[in-house]
């Protein structure tokens, strides 16, 4: 992302002197902090992490005021000569930007810090390769200006790349959170996803919200850190490696509240933890510790590792169970719509009831079980008696209510296991898995009289033939079935209709 795309000149030109400004105003702070201490240079610049944020948002359009907030700290705090000045100050705006691409690069659309590779991604460029070509662009300006020897430009080219990746990884990642810097503008990835992560890195992993627990969790980690490095004497009863307990709560905090706050929180404490050490306080000043600062650096780089990977894995795996749980609804979306379709495709849509094509599958169905299982099956089709008259004489609309009022009927005599299908269009066919004739011929006649006891409104009571047969231990086919029931109807309309009559294989 870019926070200056579109900007008119006049904003490009305060951005620049925002950044000149907070660069200079941290170095000043810095610069005179250690050197009233002797620690030249600082050990931690943390004015690196502005020009890493300002490489972040801006781009190559910020270079110009990490440039010259550079050059007011070197020229005017550290009194360097300008052409020395100009130098040191050009591989600070240079470095950042270059070390940026190749974090840009390797930044997931996610976002930067909710994915292990965006985490590595910014360590190789916004930490490493950023503080190379600062303290390689350092080193030569001060080796032009007065020679050294090999030993020494290497004591200083290491001072320097310690000092501007220690100031990265300890400032840069909490403004990225708090700015919102380490997302992915939606316009530079396309569409936006289905799954919204613009709030992976703000919300809690195992919770809605944090809890007055976790609120006491971080406010005594703080309140410890304070104790250890401020208070005389006390940091010195603590062995140096239980400071290092501290991820613990750090881990807690990371997972139940945010990284923002986790690294905010990583901040302060390493700002305490630097002060107090310079100071002369804190665990790390045992007689087993040989460099207390450097030790401050390995508190820092541990702690930052800690919080970032895991909430980068965390996240990971928050984000594959979302998408899992997404491509189940999808999936579950599609088989309910593909069964919707299906019932469309088999349902008659007048009456609810099985439609032609739905018998015909549901019938050779009903006849391989049966056959398999030796099993009896019954069939009954019957046909509305004086159908057409009704539709002529009633209209349409009272025909097919009669053939709705029909089905409804139907389905309140017959059992679970029986289907009711709409055949034609006025003939509708029963199955009846596991029933023989006897008892089919007795459901065709609970059947007759439920519809001889519907009238419509204005007409006489209606009326239906029945068929009636079973499977024959011969029978390949529902049709076979079909074709001596349709004659049993044919028989029974001929008899008087509103009847039923029975037909068997011979």
């Amino acid at each position: 992302m870019s926070w200056l795309k579109g900007a008119g000149f006049s904003r490009w030109v305060l951005a620049n002197l925002v950044v000149a400004g907070l660069y200079a105003l941290l170095g000043t702070v810095v610069g005179t902090f250690f050197g009233a201490y002797g620690l030249f240079p600082a050990p931690i610049w943390l004015p690196s992490g502005i020009a890493c944020i300002a490489c972040m948002v801006g781009g190559a359009g910020l270079l110009p005021g990490i440039f010259l907030g550079s050059l007011a700290v070197n020229a005017l705090v550290f009194e360097s000569a300008l052409p020395v000045a100009a130098m040191i100050s050009a591989s600070n705006a240079l470095g950042p930007w270059v070390g940026m691409q190749v974090t840009r690069a390797m930044r997931p659309p996610s976002g930067l810090f909710t994915r292990f590779s965006g985490v590595l991604g910014f360590i190789l460029g916004g930490v490493l390769l950023h503080a190379t070509c600062t303290a390689a662009g350092g080193t030569l300006a001060l080796a032009l200006a007065q020679p050294m020897s090999l030993a020494e430009a290497y004591r200083t080219f290491w001072a320097w790349w310690l000092c501007d990746s220690g100031g990265t990884f300890f400032f840069a990642p909490a403004l990225l959170l708090w700015l919102g810097a380490e997302r992915t503008d939606a316009a530079e990835t396309g569409p936006p996803a289905t799954l919204d992560r613009s709030t992976l890195l703000d919300r809690p992993i195992l919770l809605d919200r944090p809890t007055l627990l976790d609120r006491l969790v971080l406010a005594g980690m703080l309140a410890t850190a304070v104790a250890l490095f401020t208070v005389p004497g006390l940091g010195r009863m603590v062995r140096p490696d239980v400071v290092f307990l501290l991820t613990v709560p750090l881990s807690w905090i990371t997972l139940r509240i945010s990284l923002r706050a986790a690294y905010t929180l990583l901040t302060l404490i390493c700002i305490i933890a630097t002060v107090g050490t310079v100071l002369g306080e804190g665990p790390f000043h045992d007689q087993n510790v040989a460099n207390p600062l450097q030790s401050v650096g390995l508190m820092t780089v541990l702690f930052a590792m800690d919080a970032l990977t895991l909430i980068a894995l965390t996240s990971e795996r928050r984000e594959a169970e979302a998408r899992l749980t997404e491509t189940r609804g999808t999936l579950a979306r599609s088989v309910a719509r593909t069964e919707h379709l299906t019932r469309e495709t088999l349902t008659d849509s007048l009456t609810g009831a099985g439609n032609r094509r739905h018998f015909g599958s549901a019938g050779g169905a009903a006849i391989f079980h049966a056959r398999r299982a030796d099993a009896p099956l019954g069939l009954i089709l019957f046909t509305f008696d004086h159908y057409r008259p009704l539709r002529e004489n009633a209209g349409p609309a009272t025909a097919d209510a009669a053939l709705r009022a029909v089905a409804l009927a139907c389905e309140g005599i017959l059992r679970g296991t029986d289907r009711l299908f709409r055949v034609g269009g006025e003939e509708f066919a029963v199955l009846l898995p596991g029933v023989a004739l006897a008892g089919a011929l007795d459901i065709a006649e609970r059947l007759r009289l439920a519809i001889g006891a519907m009238a419509m409104p204005g007409e006489a009571p209606l009326g239906a033939s029945f068929g009636v047969t079973e499977r024959d231990p011969r029978d390949r086919s529902i049709e076979e079935l079909r074709r001596r029931a349709d004659a049993a109807v044919c028989a029974a309309k001929a008899k008087g209709r509103n009847r039923i009559e029975a037909e068997t294989a011979t």
